[in-house]
């Protein structure tokens, strides 16, 4: 079997993040080793999961990664929280699934929590000429889950099919972290506040964790009681403690 036989599309997902988002100040959360590496598996059965969680702008973001790579898999899912003010600082989504020689199924979206109008509607001036762009390139968006259709924006992107549109959704990615970051974030971290989760950030998270294919993926090999503590406690928990000093 070769050292790495595990698939590797989408590893720029979280260097692409730091490079747009990482002037905010990123410091590693405190988080048990076997949640941050973990491998399971034997063979060509092997799956290995990376994941870690960062204090974002001294506490008023938090930021989540997931990466499962198979020898035919490689799923990839970055979210960025807001903690105490969902009002003034949206939520920004991306989740890649890949499986052989096909993208299953590629998602990105910011999402404005409740009503949080004026937020939604700097996301709208934003975002929407972005999606507008990149949408024609994109191949046609498959049906989405309905407990997604629940939550996304107008703005959102979703689509498939074979590994060129990584590429295009790549750009795509690399434009809403970039917007988000200089339109949305900056403005709005001088009126955040530094606190622990706010309940509307608290009931998407726990949305996600119970929708999340997290469970199908991983509980086969990960086990049912590991898979629930990484999902529910780590990956869509509660925002944690630095561990450390900032990373720029």
């Amino acid at each position: 079997m070769p050292s790495n036989p595990f698939k590797d599309v989408v590893g720029w997902t979280l260097p692409d993040a730091h490079d747009r988002l990482g002037d905010l100040g990123w410091q590693e959360e405190v988080r048990p080793a076997a949640f941050r590496h973990a491998t399971f598996g034997t063979g060509d059965k092997l799956m290995r999961v990376t994941a870690d969680g960062w204090s974002v702008a001294n506490g008023k973001l938090c930021a989540r990664y997931a990466r499962i790579q198979t020898v035919l898999a490689d799923v990839a899912t970055l979210m960025v929280y807001p903690t105490a003010s969902p009002d003034v600082l949206p939520v920004f989504a991306c989740e890649w699934v890949v499986i052989g020689s096909r993208a299953h199924i590629l998602v990105l979206d910011v999402e404005c929590l409740g009503r949080a109008d004026a937020l939604r509607t700097r996301a709208r001036e934003a975002l929407m000429p972005l999606q507008m762009r990149h949408l024609a390139a994109l191949p046609p968006a498959p049906a989405s889950p309905s407990w997604f259709d629940e939550i996304r924006e107008a703005w959102a992107l979703v689509t498939s099919g074979d590994l060129s549109c990584l590429a295009l959704m790549r750009r795509a990615f690399q434009d809403y972290l970039k917007a988000t970051a200089e339109r949305l974030y900056q403005p709005g971290l001088a009126e955040a506040q530094v606190g622990p989760d706010h309940p509307a950030v608290t009931d998407y998270k726990q949305h996600h964790a119970a929708h999340s294919p997290g469970y199908t993926l991983l509980a086969p090999k990960a086990g049912a009681d590991w898979t629930d503590a990484f999902l529910r406690e780590w990956h869509f928990g509660p925002a944690h403690p630095p561990a450390a000093a900032p990373l720029g």
